[in-house]
């Protein structure tokens, strides 16, 4: 895939990955510090596997609901599973019990839409054959930790079982997301769905009328015409000269959210790119930005106010 010099791929960093929340007056608790920042870690992990696959153009994580998932699983499953579940957070010296709070507490955080001024809804839903009966004190714990609901379901009936799924998530997230799965397998054990909607402000909107064409290109020889909203205003900045890119943190409303576009110098893929991502040299670049007066571009969207 090629995209334009100014901008290759885009990042959304939330304050949860730090010790502070999005209150003012609010600390994370400590195990949900470690969660936070190791969650964002194993994110980074499983991009850096998925962009080697072939055919995959625009890739979506949400660290907090991979390791939520993640969480789920470990509640359901016996003694062995929640320790391998540590183990890929890198939380082993964590208790079960503060495993579970602390995502909880993380999936708070980052969806509160009051203090975020963000609509981010994460909705959970497992799905079990009808020859399995969950544990109520699964169903409970699930549902005061994760907001998970149950259902039971015919996975061997595909077409309805894809029809129940994706009329959930369209439920869930109030039409936004039509269709999550094509197809599922025929299996005899459970499936942990994952619907999401993010909808973010920024927190200097651009103005609807300071809107003109200009070329986007797609690849070397492709560009096409894309309506772009532009302004002026105070950004996080940094030029690396070492790696040729430079960054540009836009922060999102209340300043609790930030999306990171990471640009390359010169036209290019996104190969070299995706293999200096990581969490540790995105902290390197965060801790680079210094506040400079940036011309800013944002794509308009068919309701003429998001990026």
């Amino acid at each position: 895939m090629w995209v334009t010099n100014w901008v290759a791929l885009v990042l959304l960093a939330t304050s949860a990955s730090a010790a502070t929340s999005a209150s003012a007056d609010k600390v994370l608790s400590n195990h949900a510090t470690i969660l936070a920042d190791n969650s964002a870690q194993l994110a980074f992990s499983l991009y850096q596997n998925m962009a080697k696959e072939k055919n995959v153009e625009n890739i979506l994580i949400s660290p907090v609901v991979v390791a939520s998932s993640l969480g789920l699983v470990a509640l359901g499953g016996k003694a062995s599973t929640a320790s391998q579940v540590k183990t890929l957070l890198n939380a082993a010296k964590v208790k079960d019990e503060q495993l579970h709070s602390g995502l909880a507490e993380l999936l708070t955080e980052v969806s509160d839409p009051k203090t975020r001024n963000v609509t981010w809804k994460i909705n959970n839903r497992l799905y079990g054959p009808s020859s399995v009966t969950f544990v109520d004190d699964f169903v409970k714990s699930s549902k005061k930790h994760y907001n998970c609901d149950h259902s039971k379901i015919n996975f061997r009936d595909k077409k309805s079982a894809v029809k129940s799924i994706n009329e959930w998530a369209a439920k869930s997230t109030d039409g936004k997301l039509p269709e999550v799965t094509k197809d599922v397998e025929k299996t005899d054990g459970a499936m942990i769905i994952n619907a999401m909607f993010f909808k973010p402000h920024w927190n200097e909107q651009f103005h609807h009328k300071m809107v003109d064409n200009r070329g986007f290109m797609v690849s070397r020889g492709f560009t096409v015409s894309v309506a772009m909203m532009h302004r002026t205003g105070i950004c996080g900045f940094f030029d690396d000269q070492t790696n040729k890119l430079s960054i540009l943190s836009m922060p999102l409303a209340h300043k609790k959210s930030t999306v990171v576009f990471i640009m390359p110098h010169h036209v290019e893929s996104l190969e070299r790119l995706e293999k200096l991502l990581t969490k540790k040299q995105l902290d390197t670049w965060m801790g680079k930005l210094q506040q400079t007066a940036c011309s800013c571009v944002s794509a308009q969207s068919q309701h003429g106010s998001q990026s």
